[in-house]
């Protein structure tokens, strides 16, 4: 009740002392200056920012991708890994699947693949010789590590392909893993990185054996044919091209489970120009992700009206991921077009010529070890 009354009393005053005030302020009150309005933007001469014309993304450059745009030509390297093998280089012809990557790349900035010229390569040292005076502008089957960074001055794509150490079996010797190569002979090529890793594996894992070393492949390949050996020991793309030359006896030989020593092979570009090898990295992602999303060289111009988040940015609906690489928006729609994705390049250059199952190249989603950066 007090509280109520303190309130009523607090109105009574400020009524009295509002009233007063009023009743003693001047009837005609002295005119006071009046405070200028600040000049408006077009008083100033100042554009309003609607009205201001926003200029189109200028497209990335290089001296690489510029001298391509300018030619119209996109010059691509393959190593094609021939009979007679410098046993430095560590894998078999994969020429077939960097041929169709370097097609992807020339239809990814030129829109197609007439300007494209495919120049092979019996080494990688005779590739990247080739990469670093300029006469290719990318080689896209190259065994990435830190020497060959330094000496060429060129940095590395994501692989195209995952290459491991293997042992090739005949069916009809009962070996079904490595542990029955236990005091069994075993074919390798002398004085290479296979050899080295057979018996560092071999010991590592108490298993004695017996070695047949070849001076040549040929050698080797006829040895292992005709089982004058029980196991060859090799990385996978070389051991699936020597059984492809037997020919009639192809089914009769067979991988072991096991593998060692992994070694990637994939695009290598010269230092110097950013955007161009961002292309290839992302173009490779494209294929990838392309196979991830069911997306295919038959499908590909029906995908390009779904309405799933990661469907529109790989065919361009949303312009980002084509206006950072200075590309037209259409560019991965195009490119699938041309070559198919990952899945159906691998199967064409290297699954059904070698009969070889996608191991570890298989999606992430499926045990695999392909798998693509974000397209956005």
């Amino acid at each position: 009740m007090r509280h109520h009354i303190s309130a009523t009393i607090i109105a009574v005053v400020l009524t009295v002392s509002i009233g007063q005030a009023l009743a003693q302020a001047p009837a005609n009150p002295a005119p006071t200056a009046s405070v200028p309005l600040p000049a408006s933007p077009e008083e100033l001469g100042i554009l309003a920012p609607r009205s201001l014309p926003i200029p189109p993304p200028r497209a990335p450059t290089g001296p690489v991708i510029d001298a391509i745009r300018a030619s119209g030509r996109i010059n691509c390297g393959v190593v094609t890994a021939g009979d007679d093998w410098n046993k430095t280089d560590l894998h078999g012809n994969l020429s077939d699947l960097g041929g169709e990557i370097c097609r992807a790349v020339a239809v990814a900035i030129l829109g197609n693949d007439d300007g494209l010229r495919i120049s092979a390569f019996p080494g990688e040292a005779e590739a990247l010789s080739a990469l670093r005076a300029g006469t290719v502008q990318v080689v896209t089957t190259i065994s990435p590590d830190t020497t060959v960074a330094a000496q060429y001055g060129v940095g590395f794509g994501p692989p195209i392909f995952y290459d491991t150490q293997r042992f090739l079996v005949s069916r009809q010797s009962n070996v079904k893993r490595v542990e029955d190569l236990r005091d069994r002979l075993i074919c390798a090529q002398d004085m290479t990185q296979a050899e080295r890793t057979l018996r560092d594996e071999m010991t590592a894992r108490g298993i004695p054996y017996a070695l047949m070393a070849h001076s040549e492949q040929g050698e080797m390949d006829a040895a292992v044919a005709v089982r004058h050996c029980e196991a060859a020991a090799d990385m996978e793309s070389r051991l699936v091209q020597s059984r492809a030359g037997f020919h009639a006896l192809v089914t009769d030989f067979e991988f072991l489970p096991e593998r060692f020593d992994l070694e990637p092979v994939a695009p290598a570009y010269r230092y110097g120009d950013q955007i161009f090898g961002m292309i290839v990295d992302w173009t490779i992602y494209a294929l990838i992700e392309a196979e991830a999303l069911g997306v295919t060289q038959a499908n590909v111009a029906e995908a390009a009206r779904r309405e799933d988040m990661r469907a529109e940015r790989l065919m361009g609906e949303n312009f980002a991921a084509a206006r950072s690489l200075g590309l037209a928006h259409d560019w991965a729609v195009k490119t699938i077009a041309a070559v198919g994705n990952y899945g159906e390049i691998f199967e064409r250059t290297v699954g059904k010529p070698y009969h070889l199952d996608r191991g570890l190249n298989r999606l992430w989603t499926e045990g695999g070890m392909m798998r693509p950066l974000p397209i956005r």
